[in-house]
């Protein structure tokens, strides 16, 4: 695995590496009920939670597993969301992806400009064979943005994750770099 983190420009955003300075970010996405309606997680009540969850992140980027950006937008230097590559395997040339916007971004079109460029990356960069996404039944958009980028379901895993006092489905999809 490369270690450095690239940075990444569309029309749009540009798309950087995660650093120690991003927890408003992360507080912001994980401390909105809406963001996280198809994310088995409990929401963050206190900023130390995304702190936690910042320095989990980074240390997988510290461990080679994992690659994390902030996605930022290019006319006001808004950060409107994260996301990467994780769970990163040399040996079976895998990968999860992972990725949320603001929901005021959402419907723009932010993600499929996102998406594209870590998908490069991980084929290219990482030479993956796999990337995958564990999907929670309903996440229609993130559904669609998949299969619109050859995704294919792969599995569908019942009551697999519990958060929020109840079990959820989750759905993997998955795509194969050929």
């Amino acid at each position: 695995m490369s270690n450095s983190i690239p940075t990444f420009e569309t029309n749009r955003l540009i798309i950087r590496e995660m650093k120690s300075k991003d927890v408003d970010i992360i507080y912001s996405f994980n401390s909105s009920e809406s963001c996280l309606k198809y994310i088995v997680r409990e929401v963050f009540r206190s900023k130390i939670e995304a702190i936690d969850k910042l320095n989990f992140f980074l240390d997988g980027h510290k461990k080679e597993t994992a690659y994390w950006w902030v996605f930022t937008l290019k006319d006001t230097c808004e950060d409107i969301g994260y996301g990467g590559l994780f769970d990163i395997s040399d040996e079976h040339s895998r990968a999860e992806i992972g990725y949320g916007i603001l929901q005021k971004h959402w419907n723009k079109g932010y993600m499929s400009e996102i998406i594209d460029e870590i998908l490069e990356f991980g084929k290219s960069s990482l030479s993956l064979h796999k990337i995958y996404a564990y999907i929670l039944d309903g996440n229609h958009a993130s559904i669609k943005l998949l299969e619109n980028r050859g995704f294919e379901k792969e599995a569908h895993l019942k009551e697999h994750s519990y958060t929020n006092g109840k079990y959820w489905d989750e759905t993997i999809y998955s795509l194969i770099n050929k």
